[in-house]
């Protein structure tokens, strides 16, 4: 360092010295050859400030391809584009790359081969690309066998190059930012959606009709767990202080949106945050969404017509958060991934009651649980920790429930952190021991494809590698 001082701070002299008997033209080019200097003998004199890209690219399927979800109906319209939009950040010769997408998940087939196609036409690797998915009900249908299934196959093979052309643009749009972080809590629009039964201390989903059948349910306990109230907002800002787009997590279902009686395209909330943050900001800032841990998360009120305005809570805690968030100095960018081996579950010892004590026939998920029981005993599932400065993101792979999501950002040494779940693979739900003992949607075979101890392993992975980035900084 002190060579690095030493060196540059003789040619400034002599640059000056030069200046006092030559023109203002030769004098102009020493000192270019002193700032040249400075950057050749102190490496990395750039490279650490921020730099932050955005772009958006619009995945909305053709009319007439199959929605999500129940039934599987084929779209009639567009309410709203679905988009993949997506922020490169960079700092200290890392670059991380995290790109919201409005699909309810993505395969790890489709995900490599996005993250193949970046890599092809960027110096961006593999462990910094997050694809996150933001859970949308009212998007395509996404079969979880790829490899056999027709449905929307066509547009679903066109995923990989839309999603890595908003990761290209973006770093295409790389320069000089200012970072800062800010949250809203909110106490309203999200519910835990397990009930427990009085009657033989299991849980029932809040949509399931003898919910409200005296007869069968005289009395529930209440909710199983918590909520999550923490939506995050980090934005980023030019140094001319317009903001150039904003980086977001919270915690609930994206199944306002009316698709049940519409069947029509639409991003839901998160989408409407988008939009509303575009509209305050100007619509060069482009909002990326990560969902929480939200595998037991949803609205009070699901598939609404007036869903725009209870929406608007979200979107409108959003707007606060980046209106009061606080400005972070030098913030340095890092990540790690890591590929784990976990136990897939044993659907082999489901009880047929598990299934019929919802109101359904035992029947209707044999299907599934015969899926569950043909996966291998093992399950490869991509695992990252990333970091910018204070702010950590921590992700998994599947519907994590929300108390995973807590303990996460308990155990963690950052200051702030969130759970992005969902992200490059999908795994099925990932309920807790409490809830596996509860029963439930969830926990079902087919629908939950990990062991408990392999969801264990996966949250676990996750906090040891933040643990990693902080003690790596501390250094």
């Amino acid at each position: 360092m002190l060579l690095g001082f030493l060196v540059p701070s003789a040619i400034l002299l002599t640059c000056v010295m030069k200046s006092r008997t030559t023109s203002p033209l030769a004098s102009a080019a020493a000192c270019l050859v002193f700032l040249s200097a400075c950057l050749f003998l102190v490496p990395g004199a750039l490279a650490a400030e921020l730099h932050a890209g955005f772009a958006q690219v619009d995945i909305t399927p053709p009319i007439g391809a199959i929605i999500t979800g129940p039934m599987g109906p084929r779209s009639t319209s567009t309410d709203d584009p679905l988009k993949a939009r997506a922020m490169v950040v960079a700092s200290g010769g890392k670059k991380l790359v995290i790109v919201g997408v409005d699909l309810v998940k993505i395969r790890r087939d489709l995900s490599d081969k996005a993250i193949e196609l970046v890599m092809q036409q960027t110096d961006i690797t593999r462990d910094g690309i997050l694809i996150c998915p933001s859970h949308n009900h009212s998007g395509p249908l996404i079969p979880a066998d790829g490899d056999n299934a027709k449905a929307n196959k066509e547009y679903i093979d066109t995923l990989p190059r839309l999603i890595s052309d908003s990761i290209v643009l973006a770093s295409k749009a790389l320069q000089p930012v200012r970072m800062s972080v800010g949250r809203s809590i909110v106490l309203e629009g999200h519910i835990n959606r397990r009930l427990v039964s009085k009657s033989d201390g299991l849980v029932l989903n809040t949509w399931l009709k003898k919910v409200n059948d005296l007869k069968e349910v005289p009395q529930v306990l209440g909710t199983e767990s918590v909520i999550d109230p923490e939506l995050w907002l980090v934005r980023f800002d030019s140094p001319e202080g317009k903001m150039l787009g904003t980086l977001m997590n919270f915690t609930c279902h994206p199944c306002l949106h009316d698709r049940i009686k519409t069947h029509t395209w639409s991003a839901d909330y998160p989408g409407v945050i988008a939009d509303t943050l575009a509209k305050e900001f100007g619509p060069q800032a482009v909002g990326v969404f990560m969902q929480g841990a939200s595998g037991n998360i949803q609205p009070p009120v699901c598939w609404a017509p007036d869903w725009k305005e209870r929406a608007a809570v979200f979107a409108n805690a959003a707007v606060e958060a980046a209106k009061t968030a606080v400005p972070v100095e030098n913030p340095v960018v890092d990540f790690i991934r890591r590929d784990v081996d976990v136990p897939r579950c044993n659907a082999e010892t489901q009880r047929p009651q598990a299934i019929s004590r919802l109101g359904w026939r035992p029947e209707s998920f044999e299907g599934a649980k015969k899926t569950a029981a043909s996966m291998p005993r093992l399950l490869n599932v991509p695992v990252s920790a990333a970091r910018i400065g204070p702010f950590a993101i921590a992700t998994n792979a599947g519907e994590l429930f929300v108390e995973w999501g807590i303990s996460v950002k308990k155990r963690s040494p950052f200051p702030h952190t969130v759970l992005s779940e969902l992200t490059n693979h999908w795994v099925g739900y990932e309920p807790t021991e409490l809830a596996f003992k509860h029963e439930g949607y969830e926990t079902l075979a087919g629908v939950n494809f990990v062991s408990l101890e392999g969801i264990q392993s996966l949250v676990d992975t996750a906090v040891e590698m933040l643990n990693e980035l902080w003690k790596k900084d501390a250094k």
